[in-house]
């Protein structure tokens, strides 16, 4: 479904990644980790078309070259990019942030598309005409992640949503983007520094290392987790 092809970018002068290639299948829960600095996120922002490419690279979505689309034309094709910080609108309700999010809908499609969405996220059905201040750290994640599913996006690339959350938020987000993946088919490519609670969503780990694809793995029941700490340090 996506294929990076030799990605080099960076930020003015300064590069982050190096030639950096791997490919994402239809329906893989796949975990981007490494340690800070090695440019996961900038890699996340490089497939949105949020910083240019440096060489001839490419990036395949769906078997179509889309460096150079916009934001607008990506989220037309499938693809959807949840930063870090700054996902909702905190003076609205939860049911407000919906809508907001499904703007461009006809009314109709909107309705149907939030039903969907609740009915994955059922955990936001009581807070319906709650503000996300006062929603619980894993429950804004889940409300993030039901905005996000109002288009009906192939794939979407997830930045670090475990920061800051309990360990009793972490397993409730968890599982929740594992039923997201089970139910909707969406794939997921998830940033996260968390790396040992995030194995417990991923397939497969793809570890950076100085901008570099230092290496790949499934995730088995005979994964260890040790392999990847050369990656961290």
């Amino acid at each position: 479904m996506l294929k990076l092809e030799n990605i080099s970018t960076g930020y003015g002068k300064k590069q982050v990644l190096f030639n950096v290639s791997f490919e994402v299948k239809q329906g893989e829960i796949v975990l981007l980790a490494g340690s800070n600095g090695s440019g996961k996120s900038t890699l996340l922002k490089a497939i949105y078309g949020m910083l240019p490419q440096w060489n001839s690279g490419q990036i395949i979505f769906d078997g179509e070259n889309i460096i150079g689309n916009p934001t607008a034309a990506l989220l037309e094709k499938g693809l959807l990019f949840i930063p870090q910080k700054n996902n909702l609108f905190e003076d609205l309700t939860v049911k407000e942030n919906l809508e907001m999010a499904g703007l461009t809908l006809n009314q109709k499609t909107l309705q149907q598309r939030i039903e969907n969405a609740l009915s994955i996220f059922t955990a936001l059905v009581p807070h319906l005409h709650r503000t996300p201040m006062k929603l619980s750290g894993g429950e804004r994640q889940l409300l993030t992640l039901a905005m996000a599913t109002l288009h009906q996006p192939k794939m979407i690339l997830v930045d670090e949503p475990l920061t800051g959350l309990s360990p009793q938020n972490i397993t409730f987000v968890v599982e929740n983007m594992i039923d997201l993946n089970h139910k909707s088919g969406i794939t997921l490519l998830i940033v996260e520094h968390r790396v040992k609670e995030a194995i417990r969503i991923a397939k497969r780990v793809i570890s950076l290392k100085f901008g570099r694809v230092f290496s790949e793995a499934e995730v088995t029941e005979s994964f260890n987790l040790n392999e990847l700490s050369p990656a961290f340090v």
